[in-house]
């Protein structure tokens, strides 16, 4: 995989993403033979002179600063980033959270110097599964220069899989500017991506702080570094290698097709118990209690708003992957491999899976990988990656209002002076509520 990490939330996240794994390979932890090679075929280089493990990763950014800091922090790391795929402009101004002025006036701008690095990494790889594109939604750099180098590299690279990670920003408001910003970018986004992984900050934080609600300690949130870990965490735990990986399963190719039956539907999101985990002595927690946990979480939506309290969502796909010894002395544990653990979880049963997508074979909607080795030194670790209808209160909360602050004309002159038109608001508004509508027809009956 190359991963392209965009804007500050992008490349903090990114920084994140790839200590954790290499944390993860540096782990005691027992490994199959080919848990290591295959980790690190997938995400390194090994350097000629030094032995470090080099990223294969591209860190852009329309600003020197968030950039600056991380080139500082990689020094002290056993890997690094390759200093000619660090991409920024000498000015350093930014994108002024500004979706145009990040895609029509950035991108222009990067758009050759990001594809040329691309180039020279697919000459560097002996193979490769797809681009893993890290990006926020609130600014401008993220969402608008994000959404134009996505665009082109489906132009470019079009055999290529993309899959976009999106995080979206707290609902009370980070940017003035961030809902307009969001329904652009997905408009582009979702046009030009395979797979699109939500990542939301408002959940991350529930997490966090009931992680900290169970501690002893006296903990304090660091924002955004414990909130980063966390979604790290998530996205390491289903990309990081299976036993099924020398095999057709777990593929890029393979996780995509399960994942998005259908282009109508790519929005995708990750249900796991790490954070969980942490709060207790892990031998003490079983498996059927993590399978509980996380079918709780498909079906019941915890997104807050006036008119959305745990409404009950419906499954398209799930993927699951377990990791962790399935060694038990108890009567009641079933092997996460096993038929019998499949219908225990009842992740294969219709009471979660809409019923209106009948062209759906039920044997293809829920798939299961799993890895004898622990990750992060959990004893036990579920995580479920779900294409499912609880997205759509999301986009609908976000869209409403963006409708709002459009009605009033509000910052509409920001977007304006550089060259975007009332057109390219309602047609990105179309798109957006085009993908609601598709959402909330898995829901009906």
């Amino acid at each position: 995989m190359l991963t392209l990490q965009f804007g500050q939330c992008g490349n903090q996240l990114g920084y994140d993403f790839y200590s954790l794994i290499n944390q993860d390979l540096q782990s005691k932890s027992f490994a199959p033979n080919d848990y290591t090679e295959n980790s690190i075929s997938k995400w390194y280089e090994i350097s000629e002179k030094s032995g470090k493990q080099i990223a294969k990763a591209i860190l852009i950014d329309t600003e020197t600063k968030v950039l600056n800091q991380i080139i500082e922090k990689n020094k002290k790391d056993n890997w690094f980033y390759r200093s000619k795929n660090v991409i920024t402009t000498g000015d350093g101004g930014g994108a002024a959270n500004n979706w145009a002025y990040g895609y029509l006036k950035n991108g222009p701008e990067f758009e050759e110097l990001v594809l040329e690095a691309v180039r020279v990494e697919l000459e560097r790889a002996d193979r490769l599964d797809g681009y893993l594109c890290l990006l926020g939604c609130a600014g401008g750099t993220g969402s608008g220069l994000g959404s134009y180098v996505i665009k082109s590299l489906r132009q470019e690279f079009s055999t290529k899989n993309i899959i976009s990670i999106l995080v979206f920003p707290f609902t009370f408001g980070e940017v003035a500017t961030q809902n307009y910003n969001i329904i652009l970018s997905l408009a582009e986004i979702f046009d030009n991506s395979d797979l699109i992984i939500t990542i939301q900050n408002e959940r991350l934080k529930k997490e966090l702080c009931y992680k900290l609600a169970g501690s002893s300690k006296n903990d304090k949130i660091n924002y955004p570094n414990d909130l980063n870990k966390i979604a790290c965490q998530k996205l390491i735990s289903v990309f990081q290698p299976t036993i099924d990986d020398n095999a057709k399963y777990n593929k890029v190719n393979y996780m995509i097709s399960k994942l998005v039956p259908h282009p109508g539907y790519k929005f995708t999101s990750i249900e796991s118990n790490a954070v969980n985990l942490s709060l207790t002595d892990t031998t003490a927690l079983t498996w059927q209690s993590q399978y509980r946990y996380l079918k709780k979480n498909l079906i019941v939506s915890y997104y807050e708003s006036t008119n959305c309290v745990n409404q009950t969502s419906k499954s398209l796909a799930n993927i699951l992957i377990t990791r962790g010894s399935t060694k038990c002395n108890t009567k009641n544990f079933l092997q996460p491999d096993t038929d019998d653990f499949k219908n225990y979880i009842d992740l294969n049963k219709n009471d979660i899976y809409s019923q209106n997508m009948k062209w759906m074979i039920n044997e293809e909607r829920f798939t299961h990988f799993h890895q004898e080795r622990k990750l992060f030194n959990y004893d036990k670790l579920a995580t479920v990656i779900t294409n499912n209808s609880c997205i759509q209160k999301t986009l609908d909360d976000i869209v409403r209002k963006a409708w709002t602050t459009y009605t009033y004309g509000a910052y509409l002159h920001q977007y304006k002076k550089f060259g975007l038109e009332d057109d390219d608001f309602l047609k990105a508004f179309a798109k957006v509520e085009a993908q609601i509508a598709s959402y909330k027809s898995l829901e009906s009956i």
